[in-house]
């Protein structure tokens, strides 16, 4: 019997996305402390704003899969599938290595399941 949320995309994509964004405050605070030190600080800015980015791609992120588990429309829960598979591939990038990559898979996985859900 099929469900008529997308479940397992709402726990999966949640689960990354908490990872990815945990693991973007814990950049966003090594990288602010190593800005203070000197001769280092010129070279932690860049990873400051990196991991500023990864905070507000796992707030998208966090926000989209909250939204995800109550939804019921085919279309919506694919296209925010289509959403959720650009973050995650973004997240990779940004916040940490996707949340230690654990999160990057968990979200791809939840995205990838959006995509495909019937209702």
């Amino acid at each position: 019997m099929q469900s008529k949320t997308p479940r397992g995309a709402y726990v999966f994509s949640l689960a990354g996305s908490v990872i990815i964004l945990v693991s973007a405050i814990i950049e966003f605070v090594f990288s602010a402390v190593f800005t203070f030190i000197p001769f280092i600080g010129l070279l932690g800015i860049p990873i400051v704003i990196l991991s500023i980015i990864g905070i507000i791609i796992g707030v998208v992120a966090l926000v989209l899969s909250a939204k995800l588990g109550g939804l019921t429309n085919e279309s919506m829960v694919h296209a925010i599938g289509a959403v959720l598979l650009i973050i995650s591939i973004i997240s990779f990038f940004t916040a940490l290595m996707g949340g230690f990559i654990i999160g990057f898979l968990l979200l791809l996985i939840g995205s990838i399941m959006a995509l495909t859900w019937k209702p």
